[in-house]
């Protein structure tokens, strides 16, 4: 046994509860949430990945900036960027508050005897001193700082869409043109409504009333066929036919599109396409009322489990 053993065992022992200590870690965590800076920099697949059209491009290097200024997002990008092992990232305090700090340390724990003995005892206080600081107290604020820059981060993403979301769902009713509004006409929208389906139920089209009662239904199981056979491409026009005709007799006002699949992106184009399709030019009704605004509109509302998206063509 190393006769030396027990002294570092003492020693590790006292950094040990300095560092746990509550007033000496509550004193340091001020320091450090008021002084940390953050810099990143790109290793080496991160400098050959990340050019000046990355989306990580602006947080390529950041050279200590203050955790304070993270203000919206961009620790998330950063955070992101190290997960993908493509930046370098250090959050610790500037060299001179460092030594600031050391030096008050030294100034609450440090002897001010002056004897041979005192000295001695000063340099061992001085190694426990630092163990207690860069063995356990500021990894452990590091790791703080870290998770409320990922919690402020986070929370401004949700303030953020939050606004987006009620900014969609807070405005009124679809309204008409007044020139699309006769005296026959019902006082609310027509609706159709479109869900993508990969067969098993198949691309379904559903109309609606001004009341929200189910019209009539068309199964299009061909319309988002993708196939350049000669069938698959009849059998795609016959579905395009189809929703053609179902458009011009029922004329909705608003057609709403349920984005729930990457493939809802390829449906709204199919149904672009059947809209300029040259057979719509004789129902000029059907092209004015349904080209009223170039928007598209894309309708998110989330629960614990799942994503309910729409897209109002």
């Amino acid at each position: 046994m190393n006769i030396l053993q027990p002294f570092f065992c003492v020693f590790f022992q006292a950094a040990v509860e300095i560092s746990c200590e509550p007033c000496v870690r509550r004193y340091v965590r001020f320091i450090f949430m008021d002084n940390a800076v953050v810099s990143t920099s790109p290793t080496a697949d991160g400098n050959a990945a990340i050019d000046s059209f990355h989306q990580f491009a602006g947080v390529k290097w950041l050279r200590e900036k203050p955790i304070k200024m993270f203000e919206d997002a961009q620790w998330i990008l950063i955070q992101k960027a190290e997960e993908e092992k493509l930046l370098q990232v250090t959050v610790k305090l500037p060299q001179k508050v460092m030594d600031q700090l050391i030096e008050d340390c030294n100034g609450r724990y440090l002897s001010v005897g002056v004897s041979k003995y005192a000295q001695l005892w000063n340099e061992q206080r001085s190694l426990i001193l630092k163990d207690a600081l860069f063995g356990f107290l500021l990894p452990s604020m590091e790791k703080e700082a870290r998770s409320l820059l990922t919690s402020r981060a986070k929370n401004w993403l949700l303030y953020e869409y939050g606004k987006v979301l009620w900014n969609k769902v807070s405005v009124g009713p679809y309204q008409r043109k007044e020139s699309d509004v006769s005296m026959d006409d019902e006082a609310a929208p027509r609706v159709m409504a479109c869900c993508w389906g990969p067969g098993k139920p198949a691309t379904t089209f559903v109309m609606l009333d001004s009341s929200g009662e189910v019209l009539d239904v068309l199964y299009t199981g061909s319309l988002t066929l993708r196939s350049q056979n000669v069938n698959d491409q009849q059998r795609k026009k016959n579905d395009q036919q189809r929703v053609l005709k179902f458009m011009t007799d029922h004329q909705p006002h608003v057609v709403v599109l349920g984005a729930a699949h990457l493939s809802c992106t390829k449906l709204k184009d199919d149904i672009y396409e059947v809209n300029n399709n040259e057979l719509v030019l004789e129902s000029w009704y059907f092209l004015r009322i349904n080209h009223v605004s170039d928007a598209v509109i894309l309708l998110c509302v989330c629960w614990t489990d799942s994503c309910h998206c729409y897209i109002i063509l």
